[in-house]
């Protein structure tokens, strides 16, 4: 049987959640309902200065539900935070009960604007914006339950059919990279081998 420790890819481990549990049929992130944004989201000031890098391009991508007055958009109270990669986070303002990023079409002024600007749309948004349902949590990677239960989105169940690993994949990737990622199918099948023959063996 795998050991506790052997969950390791690189500097993270890994939750066996992402092997044991995934999303109800016909549901997962790519139905997101954008509730994870009502309240504002999490992010690091390098990623606040990236933003503010380009505010001008956000705004036009921005619609009358929002602000445009950039100095609305981020709190500034910094609170520690080890899975940060500046050991810091910095929260986005709610603003008409959302992000003040979040479109009233549910879209992300953000990642529009990343998308045309750099033909990518995860350069500039934010690092936990995009890992999302996938977080860091004392460097584990692991399932975000911030809306478990509350949206079909983001809710997991046991005995899906389809695992975190495989239903998150390019999340799972843009956390660990596509190395990790083949490492982490590999920890699954050794995962579920080995749970495999262990409930054969209490038969």
């Amino acid at each position: 049987m795998i050991t506790m420790e052997e969950f390791r890819i690189g500097k993270y481990k890994i939750d066996p959640i992402l092997f044991k549990k995934g999303f109800a049929k016909g549901c997962g992130p790519y139905k997101c309902e954008t509730t994870c944004c009502s309240s504002g989201v999490f992010l690091d000031p390098m990623d606040r200065d990236a933003i503010l890098k380009d505010k001008d391009g956000v705004k036009q991508f921005m619609d009358d539900t929002q602000s445009k007055d950039d100095t609305r958009w981020f709190d500034n109270k910094r609170e520690i935070d080890s899975d940060f990669p500046s050991g810091y986070a910095v929260g986005t303002e709610v603003i008409n009960d959302k992000c003040a990023f979040l479109r009233e079409d549910g879209r992300c002024s953000v990642q529009l604007l990343s998308d045309e600007k750099y033909n990518d749309p995860w350069k500039i948004k934010p690092y936990f914006c995009v890992a999302f349902p996938i977080c860091l949590d004392n460097n584990v990677v692991t399932f975000d339950e911030y809306q478990q239960d509350n949206t079909s989105c983001c809710s997991i169940i046991s005995d899906s059919g389809t695992s975190l690993v495989e239903s998150c994949k390019a999340e799972l990737i843009y956390i660990l990279g596509e190395d990790g990622y083949k490492e982490l199918l590999e920890m699954q099948m050794k995962f579920e081998r080995d749970s495999y023959e262990a409930n054969n063996d209490e038969l």
